[in-house]
């Protein structure tokens, strides 16, 4: 009897649950998100995918080794601002370091024009409101020395007024706590005392790295969504435990790599962003998998278009791009990530006449699960990018999920005239205006992140996934000049993120601050290591298989005169004068991939700040499997409809459509063309070949 890794993924518009057994065999569920009570669609999903299995949703349940969840209920939280009510305990003299920022690191990330136009910069919202910043009597030199004793009685009259005046959540960060922590911990205590119910957030904790101000931001995030993140997973947990699952739940990361439950609910933090990362981490896998020698060579753009957002990601030598630290808005923090840009262009951003530019526009806003696109028929009214792909015929309203949901194409109509009304535009016209801009939206959404970090996006693969990915991707890869697209895994494209949940790997990550100038000393690297790697062996669950465990080493490094810093992989092993060679050439070269050649100042020296060492292992023995055959033939169409291509004109032109589930390896189709998957479709433009791997993939050439 098989045994099962289940990956869940919840997004803003749909769930997903992709079970996986040990022989490569893969089913997708998916149901509809149930905000604000996300659980119920988590435990919909897994029935969704035992359907698909033929047994029953306790029988997978119990089949089912591990559960493996990308949580996005503080990403929610925070898009939402259904956050806790914080109070900020602060070393006495630092209140308004969250509040004056950090100069021009807030404008990181934006666009030129607009850091260019001072006139328009503005500070965002702050995380938490000056009467709930409280200094604190305390002070820790920055050599860890205690200057000033922590007040115990003073601190506990104020946790007790805070809790009282209805605080939820504690975010603890004093100053130079990386140095020495015990008067956080003290804090910690103290609130655990006075006020047992609440979210407690420990700076040093948190981010064990030198910068007051980015380890605050931390602090605070990670307060902000504590209770209602902590609050989903205890709820879920029990559910799960209610249904008789007795193996492990472990929950994603923005790392990419998976945390058991009560490390979540204690770093809530790690868990933002970590749906699209899932993509990324299942992207990266299928181009190990199906290419082993061309993997490391080949790049790799992902476009992952849900219902919500496009998110964006880059696969280097088969390894996912990561950044060393994370931005929620304006504000940045230490928390690094695989590096995946979001923006609001998805199945269910709104299309609407903009009053203020007199045009159309497509998002940011979102109809979300509930109660959708107008098409859906839950009560939405506002036009989405769903209804301008049913009204443009890349949707097949009896098709919809396999025929789960039938759309509206009448209300999709009236929607999609409303919205274009002011323009004059019929609904047919308002359709072919909102899928052009959308997809312009996500060429500049891949645009920003492949060539803003190097790369050349007319030298790169393009990976289409997400319930969309398939309708848009192929016309965005053509605005780019990519010339090759792989939507992977045909119906599977449609919970790829889940797919990559289930194929995480376990994760510990331990950093510690390094302040060390070069000349590096080999003898002080040797010594960190040592201690960081032995932390971390301590830190290792007893479930997971030690002697399997794969250490990985990581350096934030500098010049010495310059701020960009960076975070490189560092060799293994014992250091002498060739590693810290190999150490400084890898982050010059890295440096000059993202900054471009002579930007560097290696005459300034080189400044090494943080050292880190994660901790991966296999949570299970799954693989992906290829397809015995393949014998080349052009796939018959199952019939035609008319559909509208919108760089062609808005006259109706019959398209051949093939009903995805006929496909086989070695199949060929024709542009213009539509593939009709269970959980997806696939729009071929005009020129555009697809073939089926033997991985069943569908891969598109320009």
């Amino acid at each position: 009897m098989s045994t099962y890794t289940i990956g869940i993924d919840i997004g803003g518009t749909f769930t997903d649950c992709v079970a996986v057994d040990g022989d490569g065999g893969i089913a997708i569920g998916k149901v509809a998100s149930t905000p604000p009570d996300f659980h119920h669609g988590f435990i919909a999903s897994i029935g969704a995918a035992a359907a698909r299995l033929g047994v029953t949703h306790a029988e997978l349940l119990s089949r089912a080794q591990d559960i493996l969840h990308g949580c996005t209920v503080g990403t929610n939280a925070l898009v939402e601002k259904r956050t806790a009510k914080v109070a900020l305990l602060t070393t006495a003299g630092h209140r308004d370091s969250i509040y004056t920022m950090q100069a021009g690191h807030r404008l990181v990330g934006s666009d030129p024009r607009d850091i260019a136009h001072l006139a328009a910069h503005m500070k965002p919202e702050p995380l938490v409101p000056k009467s709930l910043v409280v200094e604190i009597d305390e002070r820790i030199a920055s050599d860890g020395k205690v200057v000033v004793e922590l007040d115990e009685d003073r601190a506990r009259e104020t946790v007790r007024r805070l809790a009282a005046d209805g605080v939820e959540a504690f975010a603890i960060a004093l100053l130079w706590s990386t140095a020495n922590n015990v008067h956080e911990r003290a804090l910690a205590r103290i609130v655990a005392e006075e006020a047992p119910a609440a979210f407690v957030s420990v700076g040093s904790e948190v981010v064990a790295r030198v910068g007051e101000y980015q380890r605050t931001v931390a602090t605070l995030i990670n307060a902000l969504i504590g209770p209602v993140t902590s609050g989903y997973l205890a709820r879920l947990e029990g559910e799960l435990r209610a249904l008789d699952f007795t193996g492990a739940l472990s929950i994603m990361t923005c790392t990419g790599g998976l945390i058991d439950i009560a490390h979540a609910r204690r770093m809530p933090l790690l868990t933002i962003g970590s749906g699209p990362v899932a993509g990324l981490i299942g992207a990266g896998r299928l181009a190990r998998a199906v290419a082993p020698g061309e993997g490391a060579a080949v790049n790799v753009l992902t476009g992952d278009v849900g219902g919500t957002t496009f998110d964006v990601g880059v696969i280097r030598r088969g390894e996912p791009v990561t950044r060393s630290t994370t931005r929620y808005g304006q504000y940045e923090y230490f928390v690094p990530t695989l590096d995946v840009r979001s923006v609001g262009a998805g199945g269910g951003s709104i299309v609407a006449y903009d009053q203020d530019t007199r045009s159309l526009r497509v998002g940011p806003r979102s109809a979300g699960a509930v109660p959708g696109p107008a098409a859906y028929g839950r009560g939405g009214t506002q036009a989405t990018v769903t209804d301008a792909d049913l009204v443009l015929g890349h949707l097949n309203p009896d098709f919809f999920l396999g025929g789960a949901l039938e759309l509206d194409a009448g209300a999709a109509l009236e929607a999609l005239e409303r919205a274009g009304r002011p323009l004059g535009f019929t609904a047919l016209e308002t359709a072919a205006a909102a899928a052009r801009i959308v997809d312009d939206q996500m060429a500049d959404a891949i645009r920003l992140s492949s060539i803003h970090q190097g790369y050349d996006p007319r030298a790169c693969v393009m990976y289409a996934y997400g319930g969309a990915g398939g309708v848009h991707c192929p016309m965005v890869a053509r605005k780019l000049g990519i010339r090759t697209v792989v939507m992977p895994l045909g119906d599977l494209a449609a919970g790829w993120s889940a797919f990559g949940v289930a194929s995480a790997d376990a994760m510990i990550v331990q950093d510690v601050p390094l302040l060390t100038p070069s000349p590096f000393d080999p003898e002080v690297l040797n010594t960190a290591w040592k201690h960081l790697e032995d932390k971390v062996r301590s830190a290792l669950p007893e479930s997971l298989p030690h002697d399997e465990v794969v250490l990985e080493r990581f350096v934030e490094m500098r010049y010495r005169l310059q701020v960009n810093e960076l975070r490189i992989p560092a060799p293994p092993g014992v250091y002498g004068e060739g590693e810290i060679h190999e150490l400084v050439a890898a982050f010059e070269r890295e440096y000059e991939l993202l900054y471009g050649p002579g930007s560097g100042y290696p005459q300034a020296g080189f400044m090494i700040t943080a050292i880190r060492v994660s901790a991966r292992a296999r949570v299970s023995a799954d693989r992906l499997a290829a397809v015995e055959g393949g014998e080349p033939y052009d796939a018959e169409p199952a019939g035609t409809r008319d559909v509208v291509w919108y760089e062609l004109g808005t006259a109706p032109r019959p398209t051949p459509v093939h009903d995805g589930g006929l496909l086989r390896p070695g199949a060929r189709v024709s542009g213009p063309a539509i593939v009709e998957f269970v959980d997806t479709t696939l729009a071929l433009r005009p020129g555009q070949l697809a073939t089926v791997d033997p991985w069943g993939n569908i891969v598109i050439a320009a």
